[in-house]
């Protein structure tokens, strides 16, 4: 009998062995310038319009006063630039960044920075989109007096080292700003400078810290002053793209938009950060229609099939894809053919139609073509290595037809070797190993006892294995020569194929990793649809208008828990006021009110249907939350640094179309610290009146309300969640209505968790007293009574007590030890 050999991807093979028929007696088997004498001569008319617009105040040279750092690491893009007119440093938060690099081209055109400043060693796909894109920027704007506009000039390069994480970090915290406390510590900078820029961000950060050096060695600003003048920087600013809205960690992970279960160490914990949005509601509403119900089906079941090809392509390129990886493959290839089919059939002013009839070129079609003729899968699955079908090459065809044929002629060479063998030999067979060829092999008699039995004329002896004798003879030689290593052979030839299959496959890698990307977005968008018509969203009315006008707003998840479910409006444009300060009892849905708002506002931007009646919403630019802290030892912040510090970065970010929502603040420090912090910073927003943000805050100081802290201002409303209060029992309406609420009913929510009710009336108790600002005496006993009454008799002893005349020393022994010591 004999067994094909098993061997992996790169052609090794196993330690499986071929063997003839046993054979015995009765049966077998990758410049000039010119000198002149006037003054038409030495200033050149551009040179004259210059000066004629910056003594009339008209310069057209804004764009030459901003400095660009730009840093692409880990897939996430950060920028930061310098304003020589302000004298800032203006940073956007990392963003994940696409192939064709769309955020680093619109950033470039929005800013038109003099210089671009990038280290070294730099991919080369974003040195030739900055390049591009620098010569479409500045293209029309080249003339010889502005030779900031020559964009080989534009693109600076600085030493890789310059861009070192810790170095920038380093260099940020060297920054002495205005507003920074002389006498501040190490750790007191560190704070400090973390509630203006992020540091998480390690993009950005480079990109900071690489700018901050290039400011220096150029000597941006102070080219005249001696050097021991640094470059001014008066602050900090985040930016974002005119079209983007960003969210950070803490409001991604605060609204629960990707909930994710992060360890206790920052150090084991990861992000579920993404900046990538601008979906399409017409999309979404295509999906949404039932007549299209067929289509949205049929791209269900094909998406089913897609997989993770870049993993496989980074697999491919070190020869290490398996045979399920190839199966992987031709699926995902064939099921892409035929989604791009089916959108190119279907409505063309679909953006993501557009997209994949675009990007799903001929190119699937050949490789799927290419995969199907040449691997045998059933075959491969068998012999668990790549193996090539019939008639894909015609030496290989060749040496399979000569191993198949090997059994049936190993056995004729056994029978004839057998009968060149004494009579005392009974049987033989001719067996085929990797490496060692043919050989002979003949099993052990009894007259074999000693190694010197195991010679045989005319055949040389090389090992025993299993009562069998292994021996090399001249017709298994001539075997050798004439066959040689079959098997090896056409591992190897297969493997060569598969290599040259694998180069033409990784050739085409692009239009592979475009069907990863938009068969991605492709799948949010029929997702969002099938939410919208599952759970009765609608398409929101996206305006310029900076108003946030909600009907019958829900939590899209919070809905689902709870039966029935309230839905609330929410309003805030210039009339009905930006700032909403929302009070109520404990447990009584404002967090969830605030998180829906944000929700919302949130949805509506990456373009989904929203859970609500009606929804009209203007662009935001930045949402900022003071809802939820990840609290951590090794942070070294207290709960309360790291809720200051939200609001910090909101009170030093937030423009006039940000959204910021505040939960509770300042229960982690002294209630009069909280309150009053809480009301500059309200008193802050109301300064900006037109300009100030959306904001939404609840809170538990209803002194606010009732002392009147806050001054009056058509920007400023007032919100309570109503309830019903029979003096006993507090029932939950979930209705947002106008007003305040007076109490928390911390107690009725204490009662409700199974606080011993004693515990809960003598709250109720001190609370009362409290508020009334009466002393609180502690709970009579009949210990206490009686201690009070003998300290009672004592003072007013005491008081009698004349000190010119009487003794004191006779006072104690004789009125206060008795009276105390008196049962």
């Amino acid at each position: 009998m004999y067994n094909h050999s098993s061997c992996q991807s790169d052609g090794s093979s196993s330690s499986t062995s071929i063997r003839s028929n046993n054979i015995s007696r009765p049966k077998s088997r990758t410049p000039t310038t010119t000198s002149s004498n006037t003054i038409e001569d030495i200033i050149r008319p551009d040179d004259i319009t210059s000066i004629r617009n910056v003594i009339e105040g008209s310069t057209d040279s804004e764009t030459e006063q901003l400095y660009l750092s730009v840093v692409w690491y880990g897939g996430k893009l950060g920028l930061a630039y310098y304003d020589v007119d302000t004298l800032q440093i203006h940073v956007m938060l990392d963003t994940m960044e696409t192939d064709d690099f769309s955020y680093l081209k619109r950033a470039i055109k929005q800013i038109e920075p003099a210089e671009i400043i990038l280290s070294s060693k730099q991919d080369d796909r974003l040195l030739k989109a900055l390049k591009k894109t620098v010569e479409e920027v500045y293209c029309g704007k080249r003339t010889d007096s502005n030779p900031a506009s020559d964009t080989s000039s534009i693109l600076q390069y600085m030493p890789s080292i310059d861009f070192s994480l810790e170095i920038c970090k380093r260099r940020i915290l060297s920054i002495d700003l205005p507003a920074m406390p002389k006498h501040y510590t190490d750790t007191e900078r560190i704070l400090y400078m973390s509630s203006l820029i992020s540091f998480d961000n390690v993009s950005m950060v480079k990109a900071t810290g690489g700018l901050l050096k290039f400011l220096e060695k150029k000597r941006i600003g102070v080219e005249l002053e001696s050097h021991d003048v640094r470059v001014p920087v008066l602050g900090f600013k985040n930016f974002s793209l005119e079209d983007q809205m960003i969210l950070d960690d803490s409001a991604y992970n605060a609204l629960l938009i990707f909930h994710k279960e992060c360890h206790p160490s920052v150090y084991k914990s990861g992000t579920a950060y993404s900046g990538k949005e601008g979906l399409s509601l017409f999309a979404v509403s295509f999906f949404s229609l039932p007549r299209n119900i067929e289509v949205l089906s049929t791209l269900q079941d094909c998406m089913k099939h897609i997989r993770n090809i870049p993993r496989i392509l980074s697999k491919m390129v070190l020869a290490q894809a398996s045979i399920a990886d190839w199966q992987v493959m031709y699926k995902t290839v064939y099921h892409a053919i035929y989604i791009g089919d089916i959108c190119r059939s279907q409505a063309a002013n679909i953006a993501i139609f557009k997209k994949v009839a675009t990007s799903f070129s001929d190119d699937l079609h050949r490789i799927a073509t290419l995969i199907s003729k040449i691997i045998d899968f059933d075959e491969s699955v068998t012999q668990s290595r790549f193996v090539v079908k019939p008639n894909v090459d015609a030496e290989l065809d060749e040496k399979k037809r000569t191993y198949n044929g090997l059994p049936d002629f190993m056995t004729k060479v056994a029978r004839e070797e057998l009968n060149k063998l004494g009579n005392n030999i009974t049987e033989c067979s001719v067996i085929y190993l990797p490496h060692l060829c043919y050989l002979l092999a003949i099993p052990k008699t009894d007259a074999m006892v000693n190694e010197e039995d195991y010679e045989i004329p005319g055949l040389d002896f090389k090992f025993m294995s299993n009562n069998m004798l292994h021996y090399k003879s001249p017709r298994t030689r001539e075997l050798d020569t004439l066959l040689g290593d079959t098997q090896c052979e056409i591992i190897d030839h297969e493997t060569n194929i598969m290599h040259r299959l694998q180069n033409t496959i990784l050739e085409h890698s692009k239009v592979l990793n475009d069907v990863m990307e938009y068969t991605a977005e492709l799948d949010c968008l029929m997702s969002l649809s099938t939410c919208a018509r599952e759970f009765g969203y609608i398409k929101p009315e996206m305006v310029e208008d900076n108003i946030i006008d909600v009907e019958g707003g829900r939590h899209p998840i919070q809905e689902l828990c709870c039966s029935p479910f309230v839905p609330n409006d929410y309003c805030s444009n210039n009339t009905d006021g930006r700032i909403k300060i929302l009070t109520g009892p404990n447990a009584c849905g404002k967090s969830v009110y605030l998180k829906q708002i944000a929700l919302i506002v949130y949805m509506a931007h990456i373009g989904s249907f929203v859970p609500a009646e009606k929804a009209t919403i203007g662009t935001v630019d930045r949402i900022f939350t003071r809802i939820k802290s990840l609290e951590s030892v090794s942070v070294g912040l207290s709960t309360f640094m790291l809720d200051i510090t939200q609001m910090s970065e909101a009170l030093n970010s937030a423009m006039s179309r940000s959204l910021i929502l505040v939960d509770e603040f300042g229960k982690g420090t002294q209630t009069i610290d909280g309150l009053s912090l809480l009301c500059a910073t309200l008193r802050y927003w109301l300064a900006m009146q037109n300009a100030c943000p959306h904001v939404m805050v609840s809170t538990h100081f209803h002194s606010i309300v009732h002392e009147q802290l806050l001054p009056k201002s058509p920007q400023l409303k007032f919100l309570t969640l109503d309830t019903l209060h029979n003096g006993e029992d507090l029932v939950f309406l979930y209705q947002v209505v106008n007003g305040t609420t007076s109490s928390s009913y911390a107690s009725h929510v204490a009662s409700k968790v199974g606080l011993p009710e004693a515990l809960v009336k003598r709250g109720i108790e001190v609370s009362e007293l409290i508020r009334k600002k009466q002393p609180i005496q502690r709970l009579d006993s009949e210990s206490t009574a009686v201690k009070f009454k003998k300290c009672r008799k004592i003072v007013k002893k005491f008081c009698e007590l004349d000190f010119e005349k009487d003794d004191v020393e006779q006072f104690l022994n004789e009125v206060v030890l008795p009276i105390y010591n008196k049962e």
